[in-house]
């Protein structure tokens, strides 16, 4: 997916709570034993996703349509704000079940793991 972002195959929407979600994510103590980052590392990426993706700002705040897990409500919002085909997740508990978003007066937005998306943009 990050070769498909370098080639510009799509453009990346990113919001200050998913940044904020990705860097409580990285810095938790079982990601931290797979992965052995630094906070310094965590906060190199937070930048680097922040230089390589459009910002979203969240006007969508109140967004309620993750009953399992509200801390991904943010997500969806972004996606609406953005007016996002696509959100790419690994998160199959809460987010891929649910398939698509359709909220009344934006477009469907689909939930896709990395590589059915990567599947997705192969056409082009």
């Amino acid at each position: 997916v990050l070769r498909a972002l370098e080639r510009q195959r799509f453009t990346l929407i990113t919001s200050p709570a998913i940044l904020d979600e990705m860097v409580d994510v990285l810095a938790r103590d079982k990601i931290q034993r797979i992965l052995r980052v630094t906070v310094e590392d965590i906060a190199n990426v937070r930048v680097a996703f922040q230089q390589l993706a459009e910002a979203s700002l969240g006007e969508y705040r109140d967004v309620d349509l993750v009953a399992t897990d509200p801390k991904d409500n943010p997500v969806v919002a972004t996606a609406l704000e953005a007016q996002a085909e696509y959100v790419v997740t690994m998160d199959a508990a809460d987010l891929l079940r649910l398939k698509v978003f359709l909220v009344s007066g934006h477009r469907p937005i689909q939930l896709v793991s990395p590589t059915d998306f990567l599947r997705l943009l192969r056409p082009e």
